[in-house]
This record gives C-alpha cells, sequence and structure tokens, in this order.
C-alpha cells in the first residue's frame, strides 16, 4: 500500500462533500482495489488486512486495516502528537472509503469502522 492513496480518500471525501463530479476519482480508487492501477500491482480479493503509512502533521504512523474485524489499528510510538479525536478526524476518509471498496471486491466489513490506537508495534 502507497502513501498516495489515503491521499486519494481524502481527495474523494472533500469532492463528495463538496458536491462535484468526483466519479473520476472513485474510478481510480476502485482500479486500485481490483490492481489495476499503475502504483499498486495485486488486486485487494482474499486481503485480510491492509497497512497504510500515513503523515498527519508532519508526524508518520501506521495503520493497519483488518478486514474481518472492521478495525483501524493505529501504531503510532508518540501518542502526545495526536489526540484521539484529532486521530478520528484525520482517519475519517478511511473510515468511510474501505468499506465500500472491500465490498467491492467481496471483502465482508462492516459498515462503521473503528478506530483503535495500539501499544506496540505492527505485527
Amino acid at each position: 500500500m502507497d502513501f498516495a492513496f489515503k491521499n486519494m480518500l481524502d481527495i474523494a471525501k472533500m469532492t463528495k462533500e463538496s458536491c462535484l463530479d468526483n466519479f473520476t476519482i472513485l474510478d481510480y480508487l476502485f482500479d486500485y482495489v481490483n490492481g489495476k492501477s499503475q502504483s499498486n500491482g495485486q488486486p485487494w480479493e482474499g486481503c485480510t488486512h491492509l497497512y497504510i503509512p500515513v503523515l498527519a502533521n508532519a508526524h508518520w504512523f501506521a495503520v493497519e486495516i483488518n478486514f474481518a474485524e472492521s478495525t483501524v489499528y493505529v501504531y503510532d510510538p508518540d501518542k502526545s502528537c495526536l489526540t484521539q479525536g484529532q486521530l478520528q478526524k484525520f482517519l475519517e476518509s478511511v473510515c468511510y472509503f474501505i468499506p465500500l471498496l472491500a465490498k467491492s471486491v467481496n471483502i465482508l466489513v462492516q459498515d462503521k469502522v473503528q478506530v483503535q490506537r495500539v501499544d506496540g508495534t505492527v505485527k
């Protein structure tokens, strides 16, 4: 998973909120999920976890999306950089689009994805 994917989720959410035509962006996201994007060689079908590097307020952390648990796990060694509210706000686009995109390739995910901070490192 590359960093550009999170940016595309943010752009898709902004265009949805501003009522602009976002079919091109959604097409790009569906191509990404199906492995047809130039920056992603593997389709999501059959995946159980998804990992995304995230940059927020000049601070990097890792996100693990566990499809079976419908949970976004946040691995951040410096928890003082973002409050839980800031983290929730920053990951809104992930929580909104991941169920839609996962379901497009028959991955079962709840419509409501929760965000949970994790102590330790990515498994």
